[in-house]
């Protein structure tokens, strides 16, 4: 039997707001194994920190609010908790790596002070030997111990998020959750903080969900993936399902919108359209409005999961009403 750090289960989340009712999860399921890495994808609004913030239960309430579902962390079922337990979890089980290093800083504490808080807070120590521990993991990301005095401001922004990934990881938690940790770096220091975070992941054997919408960033940290749109996983499996074996008309869309390198007057065919709007979504497939294959049923019937093997599965009516359905057999027909 498999070793699950995290379960997700049917998990509905709205938030509630003078406009209307924003329907942000609508029944999101996810299992990620001890030491493995799921890639989160999708478009912005899809859903993707939304789910990230249900797992540390940092979902503002109000004016969000878990409709249903379950989520079992390492063998604790997070919504049953007190929030004095979950401050406890936070940090030592889960830590999460913010998405912009400028603001999850304090600009006027020192940061060899900030990695020390969460040591002293987890770990119970002086304030000399969590200074002395901050100082050490500062130097396994590969910053000089000495500049634990500096402030946030003085730090370029690839240092920064160096620190942030020092104070995630300073309690070694047994799940890392990265929320697009590299999208405001450029690409030489994109490349370094990724490479950094395998090190590290391989060196803690943590679990690591990394939410990103860049799917080449996924090939290069991911184990497994799920696609997301409109609050649900519309697509997910191993990395080698999804990349070769695409079987979701908008995970065939998002990687139709790549450059091809290897021809570079190739053009672009992005996704038509818009993402269906929360306060309103369709009764039957979100996806339906920019669909290439949208049939009569996907605008009145929700689609349901349908499995090719025991790690790779779509939310699509195509397979349905065709079993042998390929994608590429509509692009061979064209």
């Amino acid at each position: 039997m498999k070793d699950h750090i995290l379960e997700i289960k049917d998990l509905h989340i709205q938030f509630n707001t003078d406009e209307g009712v924003v329907q942000a999860l609508n029944g999101i399921d996810i299992t990620l194994e001890r030491g493995k890495t799921l890639g989160l994808v999708g478009e912005t609004g899809a859903g993707k920190t939304t789910t990230a913030l249900s797992i540390l239960r940092l979902v503002p309430r109000p004016p969000g609010e878990v409709v249903r579902g379950s989520i079992i962390l390492d063998g604790i079922p997070i919504m049953e908790q007190s929030e004095y337990e979950m401050e406890k979890i936070r940090g030592k089980t889960v830590s999460m790596i913010f998405q912009d290093p400028m603001t999850a800083l304090n600009p006027v504490i020192k940061v060899g002070e900030q990695i020390a808080e969460a040591i002293s807070i987890h770990q119970k120590l002086s304030k000399e030997k969590s200074l002395a521990k901050a100082r050490e993991v500062l130097e396994l990301v590969g910053i000089p111990g000495n500049r634990m005095q500096e402030y946030p401001h003085q730090f370029s922004g690839g240092m920064k998020q160096r620190v942030i990934i020092a104070i995630a990881l300073s309690c070694s938690p047994k799940l890392l959750i990265a929320d697009e940790p590299t999208t405001a770096l450029d690409v030489t220091i994109q490349a370094q903080v990724l490479e950094l975070m395998k090190e590290l992941k391989q060196k803690f054997h943590m679990a690591m969900v990394m939410i990103s919408h860049d799917l080449g960033v996924v090939a290069e940290v991911c184990d497994d993936v799920a696609i997301m749109y409109a609050g649900k996983i519309v697509e997910q499996g191993s990395l080698e399902d999804v990349f070769l074996r695409t079987k979701h008309p908008y995970t065939e869309g998002l990687f139709n919108s790549i450059p091809n390198i290897d021809d570079r007057k190739a053009e672009l065919i992005p996704i038509r359209g818009l993402m269906s709007d929360p306060y309103n979504l369709p009764s039957g497939c979100p996806f339906f409005d920019r669909c290439d294959y949208a049939m009569d049923i996907c605008r009145t019937e929700k689609p349901v999961k349908h499995s090719f093997s025991d790690t790779h599965f779509t939310e699509c009516h195509l397979y349905t009403a065709q079993p042998e359905f390929s994608l590429k057999s509509k692009k061979t027909k064209e």
